[in-house]
Parts: structure tokens; sequence; C-alpha cells
């Protein structure tokens, strides 16, 4: 989410989630199902949605909306081909991350690999992990205390 909204950072996390998929689990801590919003120090609102099984494929998607318009990311089609036919309308969908995100993941280990070769910093810093951390444990933090949490509290 930052990444998305470059600049500004994370002040307040707010967090519900439950195991629907597998209510079996709940008992473990094993929550499968999250909505996220974080509400970013330049006033922007950002939502995350997750669950654990897309019976349909891989879904993964994005989008941006803001005063200049929107931008969308991710499509599970394998192809633009769609069948419609008697039995329903159908398309081939992607159904693993690595298929998904192939490029992305190469890019990424290609990344790390030229930043340790030439001593540059990685794109993606240890800066970066730890806000990361923060935002899921504050997400933790609110999902337990059915409450929004401060950013500066964790």
């Amino acid at each position: 989410m930052r990444y998305l909204n470059p600049g500004s950072e994370p002040v307040e996390v707010f967090a519900m989630a439950d195991a629907l998929v597998r209510p079996d689990f709940k008992d473990r801590g094993l929550l499968d199902t999250a909505v996220v919003t974080i509400r970013f120090d330049n006033g922007a609102l950002a939502t995350a949605e997750a669950n654990f099984q897309a019976v349909y494929g891989y879904d993964v998607r994005g989008e941006v909306f803001g005063s200049a318009g929107m931008l969308t990311m991710g499509d599970i089609r394998h192809t633009h081909l769609t069948s419609y036919g008697a039995d329903g309308i159908a398309a081939e969908t992607i159904t693993y991350d690595q298929d998904l995100f192939h490029e992305a993941y190469v890019d990424e280990l290609a990344d790390f690999a030229d930043s340790v070769r030439t001593g540059r910093t990685s794109s993606a810093t240890g800066a970066d992990a730890r806000a990361a951390l923060t935002i899921a444990l504050a997400a933790i933090g609110s999902v337990e205390k059915g409450v929004p949490v401060r950013i500066e509290d964790i």
C-alpha cells in the first residue's frame, strides 16, 4: 500500500478478520478472511481484502482511485479468450502465484542480485520491510482489540 501512495506513511490501521473458509482452524489462530483499512498521513485511505481461497484461480488485483483518475491492475485470465455456450460463460484462469507473478519474481531477484554485485541499495529496503511489519502488527492488534490502531502505538 505504501508503494501505491509514495511519500506518505500510514498513521492508522483498522482490520477485521475471521475463519470463514476453515472455521476449524480458528482455535489455532488462523484467520483466513480479512479486510484492512489504512489511513495515511496525507489523508489517503487504502483498503486490502484477503481470503485464502479463490476456487476460480489465483486472484490478485489492485485499484488506485484518486482525484486525477483511476488505475486498475491484475487480471487472472490466462488468455483474453472467453467462451460463451450452453453450459455458461468460461475463461481459463491462472491458478498459481508463480504463473501470475513470474515476471515480477524474476525482476525482484535480478534487482537483489544486482544490488549485491554492485553494492547499491536494493529497491526494497530494510525500512520498507519494517514499515510492512509495523502495518501487519497494527492489523493484528486491531483484529484482537476490535478498534483502529495508531501506528505510533506499535
